[in-house]
């Protein structure tokens, strides 16, 4: 495909296929690329592998001691959406702000009424990292099969003796043993199909940036066999070049250990694929390879490159861009899987935005309106006071004049406030029923949303959107605009 094919495949894009830019990236000057697996290269059947993940965890709380009617849980696939933190000595799940403003909340499955969530929350400062960050999508059936309990433990007073934060580190100790004991991995590498999406865009998308020049390696917190396994299903057979899925990644580092794998100095060891079993790694690194552990500034003195001259590409805020945008300076592409879905939505819901916007406008024009009319009938009343009788009378009879006007733009603004409250529900329940959308509260930008714009330099839905872009593309941001610029 010629440069000038790419320009005009780029201006029939659906915004679902488009990369969008909060700082500027010249991916000239990036010679690797590095792929997280899981949600990245690997994309999942959410609703399968979630719901076997909540069960499985529910078998390990009842063999605990827990009571035996939790295994009458069910998994909600539309319960919860990434974004979210996580109160664990309340039992509440919070969606905030930019500003850390709590907008919404749940004690288990029951909405916080506001008086309370701003009685918590709001009414002073709290630490959001103090709270458990819904950041990937593994989390979000860890995250309802806590508010399901928490739920339980509401309408079972005294059946579980615990406090909500014990629940929840039982509930990180079941999961972890889930994923050690086999209970989840064996039964997705058995019946794959199930529980793993295979994307035909993969193959030629890698291979057009291996084509450019650059290096890509596989940068995953999981074991080897498990990601042989998946990776396997994922590519093999895809392209006649790439027979092997290992011939896509001058390097594959298993069990890295994200975010400490870009903070920590842990030495690399090499796996023999055939057994799994690790030797001492001394470099450097050989073609068809695979390592374990390692970290981030020994992995560039082993590619001979530095951290700006990196591109990462992984769907976890603070695992896979966070960290390695401020520790090693990588530049990041962050993968948010639900925008596919949700700028469909929002594409359809750009004429009840308009007509948001316009109520906006008017309430601005009546509210500018009320203050001065309230202005007016403050300074004469003061004035009035003042001890001229005659001009006292006057000032009086304008107060009455004015009041009337005054009340009508309060009832005018009441209703208005009501109809854009209706309004913003609807478009939020429209996008999700819950919690509304992913990088927004209401019309204000979420927590999540700032994330993304302070850490990831690109984002999009799917990796497999690069295919769409020159691999020598210079994005630029035009984002940085401050409200005075406007």
């Amino acid at each position: 495909m010629t440069q000038g094919d790419l320009n005009a495949v780029k201006t029939k894009l659906k915004r679902s296929q488009k990369i969008f830019v909060n700082r500027s990236l010249n991916m000239g000057r990036i010679k690797a690329i590095g792929f997280d697996m899981d949600h990245t290269l690997v994309t999942y059947n959410r609703e399968a592998f979630e719901a076997l993940a909540f069960t499985e965890t529910v078998k390990k709380f009842i063999a605990a001691g827990y009571p035996p009617e939790l295994e009458r849980l069910k998994f909600d696939p539309n319960f919860l959406i990434r974004g979210l933190l996580v109160d664990m000595d309340r039992g509440n799940i919070l969606k905030v702000d930019g500003h850390k403003y709590v907008k919404l909340a749940f004690h288990g499955r029951m909405p916080l009424p506001r008086d309370e969530r701003h009685r918590l929350y709001n009414s002073e400062s709290f630490k959001a990292s103090n709270l458990l960050s819904v950041d990937t999508f593994f989390a979000l059936s860890e995250v309802q099969l806590f508010a399901e309990v928490v739920d339980y433990m509401a309408h079972n007073p005294g059946k579980i003796g615990k406090s909500f934060r014990e629940v929840y580190q039982d509930l990180r100790r079941f999961i972890d043993l889930s994923h050690a004991d086999g209970s989840i991995k064996n039964v997705v590498l058995s019946d794959p199909a199930r529980y793993i999406k295979r994307d035909k865009h993969l193959a030629p998308t890698l291979r057009q940036q291996i084509e450019s020049g650059k290096d890509l390696f596989l940068l995953t917190n999981s074991s080897w066999d498990y990601t042989n396994a998946l990776m396997a299903y994922t590519l093999d057979g895809l392209s006649d070049d790439f027979p092997s899925w290992r011939q896509y990644f001058s390097a594959v580092l298993v069990g890295a250990g994200k975010p400490g794998f870009f903070t920590g100095s842990q030495p690399f060891y090499e796996v023999l694929p055939e057994t799994g079993l690790l030797k001492i790694f001394n470099g450097p690194f050989a073609s068809n390879s695979v390592y374990h552990g390692g970290n981030a500034k020994l992995l560039q003195k082993q590619m001979g490159i530095r951290g700006d001259e990196i591109l990462f590409v992984g769907d976890h805020i603070y695992g896979d861009i966070i960290r390695s945008k401020d520790i090693v300076n990588w530049r990041t592409m962050l993968v948010v899987e639900e925008l596919a879905q949700e700028l469909a939505k929002l594409d359809e819901l750009k004429e009840a935005l308009e007509r948001i916007k316009q109520k906006l406008e008017i309430r601005e024009v009546l509210e500018e309106e009320l203050q001065l009319l309230s202005s007016k009938i403050k300074i004469n009343e003061r004035q009035s006071l003042k001890g001229d009788p005659k001009k006292a009378q006057y000032l009086l009879k304008e107060i009455e004049k004015i009041t009337p006007k005054a009340n009508e733009r309060k009832d005018e603004l009441r209703t208005l406030n009501d109809e854009i409250k209706a309004m913003i529900s609807e478009r939020e329940k429209t996008v999700h029923p819950i919690w509304g959308e992913l990088m927004k509260v209401s019309l204000e930008r979420s927590r999540f949303a700032d994330q993304v714009s302070d850490y990831a330099c690109i984002y999009t839905s799917s990796v497999t959107n690069l295919r769409f872009y020159s691999p020598f593309k210079q994005f630029f941001s035009t984002h940085d605009i401050l409200p005075h610029d406007l």
